[in-house]
């Protein structure tokens, strides 16, 4: 989560954007190039003769370049410091001589502009000499405990140089392929000679990339938990031991160094292990490179052959044409060279009667297709006939059902001996149809607050459940064990 603080706007950087911006970006260029000099700290008066050596400002004035060093020590680009010679003079007092320096915000600042200023000229490349530097000094960890401090502190700023060089370069150098200038590029003809020397070189990159990622994860795989706390104990022990001012160590700034270098180190290990580690990632946008450069350039190869040939067979074509004796001979020419003007396709599923390869269509049978109109207002033609007569039919099946209803009823009640259904006495196993018909006069009669029920024979009966708990019905399709009751009827049941 981002801090409220780092959300502030940013007073070091208004000089860049301000009204008068000309003025102020030549005084902090002044003075940053001073300060390459190492001369630290001018005064108004030297500042004023650098300022009107520059041909826009040669009739600049010393109070207007006071108010603007002022308003640039307002913006802590500059810091005042008190001249420490003693005044001589009332007037010298009065004025009160200030030597300025620039804040160390705006040195980062104007390195930013210098930068930006030369991003165009600036060439990126790809080269596998970090992936050795970082193997080198991975190999160093060994001897850390060996090495003072502050040559511990040097190795780590040599590890991170090499690692953000590794980062920014290919970063830099891929991204120039997905840009309008490189799409512009890849259109003209003169990239077929450029692709070759491209793919060649970028192939390498992938060959070092694949082998030196390799090693490195394995060397940073190597390395326990207790290992790399102890080198990420030695650097915080090294950054500590370098003297800085007491406005420098804010509160919590040994925190800040802690969660930097645990940073850097994630990082690092984000970038060479785990399961997708970044440089996999630059290994298959590399890669999408080459497939892109050379796709591009094959179909401008394609492109440019296609018109010489094709503007060579569009004159042998006229050629043919221009020499037909008649119109039809035309026609038979064109149908020839380009096909069948009015083409439709008709696709079905008709079966072979053979599925050989070698068989040619006109070999095969016809298929006749019933075609139909793709209009909305169609309707199929309806043949009007009259309805059969299926009474016989329906006189059988009604007669079929009766005598199998009847067979049932027979079968059902030839179980009831003397006006009781004793269930676990039955002498023959009993068909499905006729269990379920048992079945649905004892949920009926349970139901009932009585007890009693009706069959659909027109008998009533009462439910008597006996002393046993269950009892075993012999069906024909297996045995069902069911609790212990009889149905008793009150007339025969034989009907």
């Amino acid at each position: 989560m981002l801090q409220a603080d780092l959300l502030e706007s940013i007073s070091e950087t208004k000089y860049l954007s301000a009204e008068h911006y000309t003025v102020y970006r030549t005084i902090m260029r002044i003075f940053y190039l001073e300060h390459q000099k190492m001369r630290y700290q001018m005064d108004r008066d030297g500042v004023l003769a650098l300022l009107r050596a520059q041909p826009l400002f040669a009739q600049y004035s010393p109070e207007q370049l006071t108010l603007d060093l002022q308003q640039l020590v307002k913006w802590k680009n500059l810091t005042p410091i008190q001249d420490p010679r003693k005044p001589r003079t009332i007037a010298e007092f009065k004025n009160r001589q200030f030597q300025y320096m620039m804040s160390q915000a705006a040195l980062e600042v104007e390195r930013m502009t210098i930068t930006l200023e030369h991003l165009s000229t600036r060439a990126a490349g790809l080269s596998a000499s970090p992936f050795r530097r970082i193997r080198a000094d991975l190999r160093r960890v060994e001897t850390l405990d060996e090495l003072p401090l502050r040559e511990v502190q040097a190795w780590w700023e040599d590890l991170q140089e090499d690692f953000q060089r590794l980062s920014q370069n290919h970063q830099d150098y891929l991204r120039e392929f997905y840009g309008p200038g490189m799409e512009m590029q890849m259109k003209s003809v003169d990239f077929i000679t450029y692709k070759q020397h491209l793919v060649r070189y970028l192939e390498e990159f992938i060959q070092d990339l694949q082998r030196s990622a390799a090693q490195i994860g394995a060397q940073l795989e190597q390395f326990t938990p207790e290992q790399t706390a102890h080198i990420l104990d030695l650097v915080e022990r090294s950054e500590r031991e370098i003297p800085r001012p007491q406005a420098e160590r804010a509160p919590g700034w040994e925190g800040e160094l802690h969660s930097r270098c645990q940073g850097v180190w994630q990082s690092l290990l984000d970038w060479f292990t785990g399961p997708n580690p970044t440089a996999r990632q630059v290994l298959n946008v590399t890669n999408e490179v080459i497939r892109r450069v050379v796709q591009n350039a094959a179909l401008l190869v394609q492109m440019e052959n296609m018109g010489v040939s094709n503007k060579a067979e569009l004159k042998h074509l006229l050629t043919l044409f221009a020499g037909m004796p008649s119109v039809e001979e035309a026609h038979r020419l064109s149908a020839l060279v380009f096909g069948v003007q009015q083409v439709r396709h008709f696709a079905c599923s008709v079966p072979r009667e053979t599925e050989r390869v070698d068989l040619s269509p006109y070999d095969e049978p016809p298929a006749e297709l019933l075609l139909q109109p793709r209009t909305r207002t169609y309707r199929p033609r309806m043949d009007r006939t009259g309805f059969a007569d299926k009474s016989a039919e329906k006189a059988a099946h009604r007669q079929k059902i009766l005598a199998a209803a009847e067979t049932l009823r027979r079968e059902v009640t030839s179980h009831i001996r003397d006006g009781v259904l004793d269930l676990a006495a039955l002498e023959k196993p009993v068909s499905p149809q006729v269990r379920t018909v048992f079945l649905s006069w004892i949920v009926e009669a349970n139901l009932s607050p009585d007890h009693r029920g009706r069959t659909q024979y027109g008998q009533s009966f009462r439910l008597k459940k006996r002393g046993k708990v269950t009892c075993r019905m012999v069906c024909t399709d297996g045995t069902l064990t069911m609790p212990d009751c009889v149905l008793l009827f009150e007339e025969d049941g034989h009907g």
